[in-house]
């Protein structure tokens, strides 16, 4: 991809090419930035990019994903017509690598790059990233990809010196097959937990589900149609506008709403499964599977209270006095980020806030202290984030949303408001979810989706939000385009609607009203079939 004219002509680096790496180094690319992106490992893709390194997370190959493909791409490189609507993790990895070749993005890759540190230089204020091997090398700005999933969230078992099975991360988990025959202990309850007791029925000889709080499960599929079918961005601007009124009753209604829709899909939830009560998708992730639920009614997994001990050699206490026998524990407790790379004195994950740290949700995380999760306090002109943004939605358009708006402030097209207000946005992120801690484990880089997506709208210059508010703009085109403003207010929610309208800023993407019509003109012709 030819790189636009730009007056900057300023050397970015872009370290971590998973899909928001690439997604960083393709807009940054678009506003003349000269980049360079840099990846440990020998290959891109992330944790889509199936490995058997045990130390390396990657999805398994067959696991689908969480989020429709009209959502789950980026906004202006859609999945090839045909494609599922929930999608293998090796489509996933397909799909990356197609999108580095449309855009030409592999000349700008170096593979197996080992970074040590990137520190700040005093006297030329450029970023010097230093390399296990090789000379250090030189860049005007930075931005650290490594993702939220750079290190494993392992809990700390007591008695472990008993145990003399094996106790690894899902990390680890590669194939059943390694598990055959065993007893297996499942410890936490989120998206990984559905896969792997998918994987293991039939192969591992007890699967046992050990968690302590309710989960609120949702099957890819409600009625016929895909989840995201359920929201609209009608549906998004008015609970957003409600939960400024009244909080707490929007809060449970969303969630009664929730746990109305696993009930219906999935039937009677038994109590001995400890699902109940569901927890708000404000606190907790909800966990997206088509087969867990089947699994516990079937008694090929077996759900039991909350991990205690190790009492022997194979042999584990749980919270409610139960005693089982394991030969393997597994634990699904997450990730974290690292953003150890970086000088002690620009790692946002260094300041420690005790109210987060305190609340029992948030299991020693660190909460990245980044103005709308994306740029620096300390330096946002040179230094930004990707991978620290999370609402319930597709992580492709929220990197290309975050790398959108980091680019065109970079350009000089947008604008950061003054420090003082930074922080203040800073501050009030880090009560809101410290808060949410209090009532179970949301996630570190959990922002109010429509009040982060207007930042964005605005910073990346996309112009939908505009066109679709109350404004003079909005007026024009309701009056002009009725039709087709319809559709983006209730139809589906897609991501190619952020490339359609060119507002001076990001580059739009010429094929995109027609990929909206064509993907809405599709789900109507299912929806009579």
């Amino acid at each position: 991809m030819a790189a636009t004219t730009a007056p900057h002509h300023q050397t970015v680096a872009v370290i971590g090419l998973g899909a928001m790496g690439l997604v960083a180094v393709k807009n940054l690319l678009e506003e003349g930035f000269d980049v360079t992106g840099f990846e440990r490992q020998n290959y891109i893709g992330g944790v889509w990019h199936f490995t058997e390194d045990k130390d390396t997370l990657s999805a398994l190959e067959d696991t689908e994903i969480n989020v429709t493909t009209d959502r789950g791409c980026f906004t202006d490189f859609p999945f090839p017509e045909g494609t599922p609507s929930f999608c293998s993790a090796k489509v996933m990895q397909d799909y990356l690598e197609d999108y580095v070749d449309h855009y030409g993005l592999r000349p700008r890759f170096q593979l197996n790059a080992r970074i040590k540190q990137a520190a700040r230089e005093r006297d030329s204020n450029k970023w010097r990233l230093d390399f296990e091997t090789g000379p250090s090398k030189y860049f005007d700005r930075l931005v650290i990809s490594t993702g939220p999933h750079a290190k494993p969230l392992m809990p700390e078992l007591e008695g472990s010196e008993l145990f003399q099975g094996e106790i690894v991360h899902a990390q680890a988990f590669k194939r059943a097959e390694d598990f055959a025959g065993k007893r297996v202990l499942l410890v936490g309850l989120g998206n990984t937990v559905g896969d792997i007791a998918e994987s293991l029925s039939g192969t591992a000889s007890e699967i046992y589900l050990s968690h302590e709080r309710g989960a609120l499960i949702l099957p890819r599929f409600v009625h016929g149609k895909p989840n995201s079918r359920l929201l609209s961005l009608r549906k998004l601007n008015g609970q957003a506008f409600l939960e400024g009124l009244f909080p707490n009753w929007i809060d449970k209604l969303v969630t009664n709403g929730a746990a109305d829709v696993m009930k219906q899909s999935f039937g009677e939830l038994d109590p001995s499964w400890n699902l109940e009560p569901i927890p708000s998708p404000k606190v907790t992730v909800p966990v997206v599977s088509d087969t867990l639920i089947e699994n516990l009614r079937s008694g090929a997994v077996k759900s039991v209270s909350g991990f205690g001990a190790f009492t022997g050699p194979t042999e584990v206490e749980l919270k409610d006095g139960e005693k089982i026998q394991a030969d393997t524990v597994i634990c699904c407790t997450g990730y974290q980020n690292d953003l150890s790379i970086l000088e002690t004195e620009y790692d946002p994950c260094t300041v420690k806030i005790p109210t987060w740290l305190e609340a029992p949700g948030s299991r020693g995380r660190p909460l990245p202290q980044l103005y709308q999760n994306v740029f620096s306090l300390k330096t946002p002109d040179t230094l930004a984030f990707m991978g620290c943004v999370w609402f319930p939605t597709g992580a492709f358009l929220l990197a290309d949303l975050a790398s959108m708006s980091i680019a065109q402030v970079w350009a000089g097209k947008s604008k950061l408001p003054p420090p003082a207000e930074r922080q203040k946005w800073v501050d009030n992120q880090n009560k809101r979810v410290s808060k949410l801690a209090l009532r179970g484990s949301p996630v570190p880089a959990s922002v109010p989706q429509m009040e982060w997506t207007r930042w964005a709208d605005k910073t990346a210059g996309t112009g939908v939000l505009d066109r679709l508010g109350w404004g003079w703009k909005g007026w024009v085109f309701w009056w002009t385009e009725r039709k087709f403003w319809r559709i983006l207010m209730d139809g589906l929610l897609t991501s190619a609607c952020w490339r359609i309208f060119d507002e001076g800023k990001r580059k739009p993407w010429v094929g995109a009203r027609a990929e909206v019509l064509r993907l809405n003109e599709e789900a109507a012709e299912r929806d009579t079939l």
